[in-house]
C-alpha cells in the first residue's frame, strides 16, 4: 500500500515565540547564540504591530498608544514550523520629539552600540511609515548600519518596511512603494499587521538574510531561501 507523503512544514507559520531578555542603559543582553534579526524605525510607525504579526502573536510585544514608550533593547526568540529558530530583536523608536535631548542621545547611543558591536547582528528592518516615507533619521540609520562593519562581522542585510499599507488605496500602493525604494535605493517591502499583507515577502527576505553563507539552512528551506516595555 502506498504512503501520502507528508505535507512541508510551513516556513511561515511561527509555532513559539517567547520574550528572552531586555538591556537598557548600562546593562548587555546575554551573549549572542544565533544570527539576530533587528527591527528599528520612528516612533509611531507601528514597529511593534509588525513584530507581533511576524511571530502571529497579539501581544508579545507589547504596543503603546504613547510613541517612544520603549526604552530598551528588547530580545525575542520565534520558531517557525519546519524547525528554524530566529532572534528578533526589538530597538527604541527615534525621532519623538517631547523626550529630552538627554533621553534622546541615550537611546541613540543603545541603538548605535547594539548595531555597531553585536557580532551576530546579520539584519535591520527599518521602518517606516508608508504615508510619510523615510525621513532624515532613517536614512542616517541606513548610513550608519552600512558604515558599521567590524572585521568579525559579515555585512548586515538592511531591509525596509513600510508599514500601515492598508492605509493607503490599492490604486496608489504600487507608485508609492516605487518611490519610496527609489528613496531607500533598495526594496521596500509592502506591509499591513491588519491585514497580513507583506507578511510572507518580509519573512522570506529575512530567512535569506539570516541562512545567507556558511549558515546552513534548516529543513524545507530551499536554495531560493524561501522558506518589559515594548513597543516602537
Amino acid at each position: 500500500m502506498s504512503t501520502v507523503a507528508a505535507a512541508p512544514a510551513d516556513p511561515f507559520r511561527i509555532v513559539e515565540a517567547s520574550f528572552v531578555a531586555g538591556a537598557g542603559p548600562g546593562s548587555a543582553l546575554p551573549p549572542p547564540t544565533q544570527a539576530e534579526i533587528a527591527f528599528a524605525g520612528r516612533s509611531n510607525v507601528g514597529k511593534s504591530s509588525l513584530l507581533n504579526a511576524l511571530v502571529e502573536r497579539r501581544s508579545l510585544v507589547r504596543t503603546s498608544s504613547t510613541p517612544g514608550s520603549t526604552r530598551q533593547v528588547n530580545l525575542f526568540e520565534a520558531r517557525a514550523a519546519d524547525g528554524a529558530v530566529f532572534s528578533l530583536v526589538d530597538l527604541p523608536g527615534y525621532g519623538f520629539a517631547k523626550r529630552s535631548r538627554a533621553e534622546t542621545a541615550t537611546w541613540a547611543a543603545l541603538i548605535e552600540g547594539y548595531i555597531g558591536a553585536r557580532p551576530t547582528l546579520a539584519a535591520v528592518v527599518l521602518i517606516v511609515d508608508v504615508r510619510r516615507g523615510l525621513e532624515d533619521d532613517d536614512r542616517e540609520l541606513i548610513t550608519f548600519i552600512d558604515a558599521a562593519r567590524p572585521p568579525s562581522r559579515r555585512p548586515v542585510a538592511v531591509l525596509c518596511a513600510a508599514t500601515k499599507l492598508d492605509k493607503l488605496p490599492r490604486s496608489s500602493r504600487k507608485t508609492t512603494l516605487a518611490r519610496l525604494e527609489a528613496a531607500a535605493g533598495r526594496k521596500v517591502y509592502g506591509f499591513s499587521a491588519v491585514t497580513g499583507e507583506g507578511r510572507e515577502d518580509l519573512w522570506r527576505a529575512l530567512r535569506r538574510a539570516v541562512f545567507a553563507g556558511d549558515t546552513p539552512a534548516p529543513p524545507g528551506l530551499g536554495a531560493g531561501g524561501a522558506p518589559g516595555d515594548q513597543n516602537g
